[in-house]
């Protein structure tokens, strides 16, 4: 039954005592309900809120407590709105009792004379989010589908470039001069692969990222003679960035990558003639429902709109713009992977974006939200312009330990390695490696591939360690982003992601080597 805390407790909680007619009504309510006094303390809750909540509810406690850490303070931001006079808010959190399913909290504010000031209601959405999964499954294997379609299309053609112009290679003279454009195209043929896996990866949501506390608005300016030179003469740029209290969590380095590409992709809608707006706002949570977006939780965002003067999206395609390998681009002048990777960071980054045609279908305006948070005491944002890289270190005569299953790569990478100074023992899998760990041969430093069959190499690096305090430790995968990869990270083991120059390896080394010691 709902029922009022009684007149004996303390004030504020008593202010529910005023309303004994209307707390049985209440309590015939299967929604879970609460009553709120002015100070944002709940003072009466029905059963299905005791149901819903369990041991995390209690006469006398606000509703943040209900919630799981990471979703109070949105709650206590909205009790606080809602309590001091402002509009009823809607958010999706996780309960103590339940952190891993969401529901539906409201924050209502209360009629007047009824011995209340807000009132809250907990919706379980378990069903909803269940259909939204399936239909988000449904639409991901479409997706796969058109992406092993277009990774297929597009590797084809740059392994046909690179096996056919290895095939003249072997073919000529054995002491024939060295083809240097053939192998200048192989390379050229290699980094394009490589570019086109970071954009699946970055699609993907799995590229490894370095959030810092940012300010766009820094970004933006750090960023402007970039874009100008990028957009050419006869695009007009406009960036208006006010001061603003809200900063974003993000990659710096991903952030200045969506702007970049939908700034070029706006330069391509103009046909490099136009104008080209880039806009900063703060978004307060209570005005989000205000944006239309019904998926966007009621929080605080960062928006970032982009907005150029081209043909507009028609109709017809703007639900698709965003997904792998789709472009309006004539054959061979793109991948169809700029907005995908767009959308991949932007997802990541926990935030969302959306397109939407100007007036009379010309123009665009990509809308990019980010959670927008307060800066803390004594945080202070990191700029976006990244310093330079120093000079990359190369090892001299180093030791190395080399495991690698792929014998292709264990091949090539020990080449150049040698080719370079070090002296390289190599083993094939993890068992291998730890033999010749526990042997007395010398050794500076360990490199080791992640996945392999059996022991894996954040564990082998571990009890290489363990084994020999001070070695250099370097692990490369061509996984950009694992959980195990974290793990490393924190032990202080170097990660290189594949594909990687040689230069980056032996940097690599010569850092691991330096930190061991």
């Amino acid at each position: 039954m709902f029922a009022p805390v009684a007149a004996a407790w303390p004030a504020p909680y008593a202010e529910g005592a005023s309303s004994p007619g209307f707390a049985p009504l209440l309590a015939n309510i299967p929604m879970a309900l609460a009553l709120m006094d002015s100070s944002g303390r709940m003072f009466a809750g029905n059963e299905a809120l005791a149901a819903t909540a369990g041991d995390a509810w209690r006469p006398g406690m606000r509703p943040q407590d209900l919630a799981v850490p990471d979703d109070a303070d949105l709650v206590a931001r909205a009790v606080s709105e809602v309590v001091a006079g402002g509009a009823a808010r809607t958010l999706r959190v996780a309960l103590k009792n339940r952190p891993d399913e969401v529901q539906d909290i409201r924050i209502m504010p209360f009629p007047p004379g009824l011995g209340a000031a807000a009132m809250l209601a907990l919706r379980d959405i378990r069903e909803q989010v269940r259909l939204e999964r399936q239909v988000a499954a449904a639409t991901r294997m479409q997706a796969v589908g058109q992406l092993a379609g277009g990774v297929a299309h597009d590797f084809n053609n740059l392994l046909t470039g690179i096996l056919g112009f290895v095939d003249q290679m072997l073919e000529a003279p054995a002491d024939a001069p060295v083809d240097r454009e053939a192998l200048e195209e192989v390379r050229r043929n290699g980094e394009r692969g490589a570019k086109l896996v970071a954009q699946l990866l970055a699609f993907a949501r799995q590229q490894p990222q370095r959030r810092d506390l940012l300010c766009v608005r820094d970004l933006l300016r750090d960023l402007r003679p970039l874009l100008e030179r990028l957009l050419g003469p006869a695009v007009e740029l406009d960036i208006l960035a006010p001061q603003g209290r809200f900063f974003v969590r993000a990659d710096a380095s991903q952030l200045e990558q969506v702007i970049v590409n939908l700034a070029v992709n706006a330069r391509d809608a103009m046909g490099g003639n136009g104008r080209l707006t880039i806009a900063v706002t703060d978004i307060a949570g209570r005005d989000v429902a205000s944006l239309g977006h019904d998926i966007m939780p009621a929080i605080d965002h960062v928006a970032i709109d982009i907005t150029d003067t081209g043909s507009g999206i028609p109709a017809h395609i703007i639900g698709k713009i965003f997904e792998p390998f789709f472009t309006t681009k004539p054959q061979g002048q793109g991948t169809g992977l700029g907005l995908a990777t767009v959308y991949g960071i932007v997802k990541q980054s926990e935030g969302y974006i959306f397109a939407k045609a100007g007036p009379n279908g010309r123009g665009t305006t990509f809308s990019v939200y980010l959670p927008g948070r307060q800066q803390a005491l004594g945080q202070v944002p990191v700029r976006a312009a990244r310093p330079a890289e120093p000079a990359p270190l190369v090892p001299t005569g180093q030791r190395v330990l080399l495991v690698e299953d792929e014998a292709s790569v264990r091949t090539v990478l020990a080449r150049g390695l040698e080719r370079k100074g070090c002296m390289v023992t190599t083993a094939e899998d993890a068992m291998a490696a730890l033999t010749i760990l526990r042997s007395d041969q010398p050794l500076d430093v360990l490199v080791s591939d992640v996945m392999m069959p059996g022991i894996d190499g954040v564990e082998l690096a571990i009890e290489a360690a363990r084994l020999r305090p001070g070695m250099g430790l370097v692990l490369i995968s061509g996984y950009a982003e694992l959980p195990r990869h974290r793990e490393a990270s924190a032990l202080g083991i170097r990660f290189l992601a594949k594909p990687f120059a040689m230069g980056d390896l032996l940097s690599a080394i010569a850092v691991a080597e330096g930190v061991a010691r």
